[in-house]
């Protein structure tokens, strides 16, 4: 007969509504951090928490096991918030917080909110992904795209130039047809470009290993970018959009399109060391926020995120927020003369040029709730080029 004391154990154990299958997810997760060498504290604790149970002497074990699970609650809840994540996301399910590849959110995606992960069988049969930059066919005559035998993919250019645009589109497609206005002041009153399911709010992941480049490591870079169509000279309005760059070199700006082509850009920040033949993982962050000084207006935060060492360690190394008095040449697309980009385009990217041999993997767009505590987003942005 099973004695009574391990049977009240064994309830939440075999609960029909499935909370084991759910903390045990967490915890593996929770290992796959290695945010610190507490952790392994925390396994300790687990095992003489499993011995207590199998003993009817519990009175001191227990209160000890009790006082362990605390403090591991107290401590994971810290790791959470030093990541920047805001304190009203603390409380969510552990499967919010990472990604089908089992790569952290920095923030959640938005409920219903449009996602899109890399085919990594074969990213050629996903008709949402475009490598090639619009082209319908599932060759280039300059780039080819090959499967390592890790399961990542490679893309090589037959020539130094190495122009990679790698478009992603959301459910709805991207339709230019359908595209009602370039008006730039019609687009900030309406919020979208091309339908309501357009990227806006996002966080654009990708893992990326620089094999050979042709240019100088403080030229080059890896940019991530959205809010706008299709650039192109034939219609410039179009080409729109917010952009986040690490550079070979590991430093990294943010710049705002205001058209095909016209830009400015925050100032260059040291971010990591040279990032050649290692992986990294680079995120882009692109989110809306109401100006706490004038509530009438809406702001854009962007941020830069690394996974240096390819360890699941995030770290945020920039951020930047157009709250005006960035850009000059709005105009030309009937917009202010420095208009804020606060509506949604049907493409996001990932781009770089001059790097003839580049690994990638896992990458992904999602469609993100914003944080929503007050931010410190009234910095006067000087403009350095």
């Amino acid at each position: 007969m099973i004695p009574l004391v391990l049977l009240i154990l064994l309830i939440p154990i075999i609960d029909l509504d499935g909370s084991y299958f759910a903390f045990a997810k967490k915890s593996d997760n929770d290992d796959d951090d290695d945010e610190n060498d507490d952790k392994d504290d925390d396994k300790d604790d687990d095992q003489k928490s499993k011995d207590d149970d199998d003993n009817d002497d519990k009175s001191e074990k227990d209160k000890k096991s009790n006082k362990d699970k605390k403090k591991k609650k107290s401590k994971d809840s810290d790791n959470f918030k030093s990541e920047n994540v805001p304190d009203n996301l603390n409380k969510l399910d552990n499967n919010k917080m990472y990604d089908r590849f089992g790569i952290k959110n920095i923030y959640p995606t938005t409920t219903n909110g449009q996602e899109w992960f890399l085919n990594m069988v074969n990213p050629l049969e996903d008709s949402r992904f475009s490598p090639f930059n619009l082209n319908t066919l599932t060759t280039d005559p300059n780039l080819e795209i090959s499967q390592n035998k890790d399961g990542s993919w490679k893309l090589k250019s037959k020539n130094s130039e190495a122009k990679v645009r790698m478009d992603v589109f959301t459910s709805e497609g991207y339709h230019p047809e359908r595209i009602e206005t370039f008006d730039h002041a019609q687009l900030a009153e309406k919020g979208y470009m091309d339908s309501r399911t357009d990227w806006k709010n996002v966080e654009i992941t990708g893992y990326i290993k620089l094999n050979h480049y042709t240019i100088p490591p403080d030229d080059g870079k890896f940019t991530w970018y959205n809010r706008g169509g299709h650039h192109s000279e034939s219609n410039p309005c179009e080409g729109v959009g917010y952009k986040g760059s690490i550079y070979f070199s590991g430093d990294t700006k943010f710049s705002k399109e205001q058209w095909h082509v016209s830009y400015v850009f925050s100032d260059i920040k040291k971010a990591a060391g040279p990032i050649k033949e290692k992986w990294i993982g680079y995120k882009f962050i692109i989110y809306n926020l109401e100006n706490p000084e004038d509530p009438s207006q809406t702001v854009v935060k962007m941020e830069s995120w690394l996974d240096p060492r390819n360890d699941g360690n995030w770290i945020k190394v920039d951020e930047h927020t157009d709250t005006g008095n960035w850009g000059k040449s709005g105009k030309k697309c009937d917009g202010d003369k420095d208009q804020i980009i606060t509506w949604g385009g049907p493409i996001a990217t990932f781009r770089w040029d001059f790097a003839d041999d580049v690994d990638f993997k896992n990458l992904s767009v999602r469609e993100i709730h914003p944080p929503v505590t007050s931010l410190d987003i009234l910095e006067k942005n000087n403009i350095n080029r």
